[in-house]
């Protein structure tokens, strides 16, 4: 059988929050910091105070809106000639996202990442077999600021076929990047067959900005799936509790889903996390802790309590270089997230708070991940993988080496292959040159880079979107 999913909510303590949730919507209300989203809100029967630009919204309306959207849905390649079914699944993985540094090994140190190096990570997640979904491993820092992500999503865009997973910070952004992904799936429209996903976060507490307000109205009616995720900070954007973060976190998304559903009523939302800490004895904010675990756990238990897809940050680790930090942090939180049935997990590739990336980390994060997923099938117990009547066969003092049934199951993935953990014996593993797993990836991450040709976007398209990203760096420098 496969695991049991991990729980940390009874099913009263679930209720209790979403009930609690419910209250506050409908008498405190959030923040919208745009008049023309405050209409929408009020047009669809919700309370607005124009003065404060608050919104309460009454509890029948939210639940009218959480049963509209869409329990599951399907992601689109780049081409729109295949898909992910989306909503049930066992978690996707994505390359993470949003960086702004790049691991110098020669230096062992860090530097800004350049465009060509974001085009080189979304090529290795590309040929990766367990990076499901691309997402924009970091912000090129050789570019325009202010248009670092059209850049970004130009770069991911011209080095994979895969789903893309993006995130924008206000509605000049999002109009400039639905224009390019509207440019790439022009064959077929990006309304029926989305491409990407995008990502949008409120400014804790309660409070959600013009900007991206504005741009959930947009993306509403694209037909991209919107992904929500709001960051409350334990102790200081939410509260110190862990229930009362969670609520913080609830009353934030479900704010949100309820402004998508009224523009557009059954458009594809996420309900998505990146649980956060913040330690009050150095002041750092923390990404890789227990406490965010759980949180991940929670978090999936009330998506499917409502009935909507779910995302969450894995690979999280607060370690600044490649060391057994890195690796502990990492594996708890992807094991811990995977196993609650989250969705979407994001962020392979990074470390040191989300901060930094390399090639090396992309890979044995791909590794990780390849464990996890075999980890979560369990062992399956029928009549043949019992091996009943072949066991009788061999009988006493042989093996099994030569037999079909071996042969059958080698590589059925009933045993998990690696590529780079080192699990030779010590004499021969030093005959090797004693290569570091880390060494091992930069090989096989060469590899990759070197040999691995994905499927080029025609010229036509990578001209227009060059003019895309040049009219919007005119009107806004």
């Amino acid at each position: 059988m496969e695991l049991n999913k991990l729980q940390v909510l009874s099913n009263s303590e679930i209720k209790k929050i979403d009930e609690t949730t419910k209250e506050i919507l409908e008498e405190v209300g959030v923040k919208v910091c745009s008049i023309d989203v405050l209409k929408i809100y009020e047009k669809a029967g919700c309370k607005v105070n124009y003065e404060k630009e608050i919104v309460k919204i009454p509890t029948k309306i939210t639940e009218r809106c959480l049963e509209a959207a869409p329990s599951e849905f399907k992601l689109y390649n780049r081409e729109a000639d295949d898909f992910l079914e989306f909503g049930k699944n066992l978690g996707y993985c994505a390359s993470g996202h949003n960086a702004i540094f790049i691991f110098d090994d020669a230096k062992m140190d860090r530097r800004p990442i350049s465009k060509e190096e974001v085009g080189t990570f979304a090529k290795i997640s590309d040929y990766l077999t367990n990076v499901h979904i691309v997402g924009i491993q970091a912000m090129p820092q050789d570019v325009q600021p202010k248009a670092s992500i059209l850049h970004a999503l130009d770069a991911a865009l011209n080095n994979t076929t895969k789903h893309i997973y993006f995130s924008p910070e206000n509605v000049v952004e999002t109009k400039a990047l639905l224009e390019m992904l509207r440019t790439v799936s022009a064959e077929k429209e990006l309304l029926k067959y989305p491409i990407a996903t995008c990502q949008l976060s409120p400014i804790s507490t309660l409070t959600w900005s013009g900007g991206t307000a504005e741009a959930i109205v947009e993306v509403a009616n694209s037909g991209v799936p919107i992904c929500f995720l709001p960051m409350p900070y334990c102790g200081v954007s939410g509260p110190i509790t862990l229930a009362g973060a969670l609520t913080v976190h609830n009353i934030e998304a479900i704010s949100a889903i309820v402004l998508a559903q009224i523009v557009n009523e059954g458009c594809p939302v996420i309900y998505g996390a990146a649980w956060t800490n913040f330690d009050m004895g150095t002041g750092a904010v923390l990404i890789a802790t227990p406490e965010s675990c759980l949180l991940s756990i929670a978090q999936a238990q009330m998506t499917k309590y409502y009935g909507i897809p779910s995302h969450c940050t894995a690979f999280e680790t607060d370690s600044n270089i490649y060391d057994e930090q890195n690796g502990f942090e990492k594996i708890f939180n992807t094991i811990a997230t995977l196993q609650s049935g989250i969705n979407l997990i994001v962020n392979a590739g990074m470390f040191s708070s989300g901060m930094t990336v390399s090639y090396e980390q992309l890979i044995v994060d791909h590794e990780m991940v390849s464990f996890v997923y075999r980890y979560l099938k369990g062992i399956k117990v029928d009549n043949e993988t019992i091996a009943k009547d072949i066991i009788k066969k061999v009988g006493h003092g042989k093996d099994f080496l030569g037999e079909e049934h071996t042969i059958k199951y080698l590589r059925s993935g009933e045993h998990v292959s690696y590529k780079v953990s080192n699990r030779n014996v010590y004499d021969n593993w030093k005959k090797s040159g004693k290569p570091t797993i880390n060494d091992n990836a930069k090989k096989i991450a060469n590899e990759i880079i070197t040999e691995h040709k994905p499927k080029l976007l025609p010229r036509t398209k990578q001209e227009k979107l060059k003019e895309i990203i040049s009219k919007f760096e005119i009107n806004n420098k």
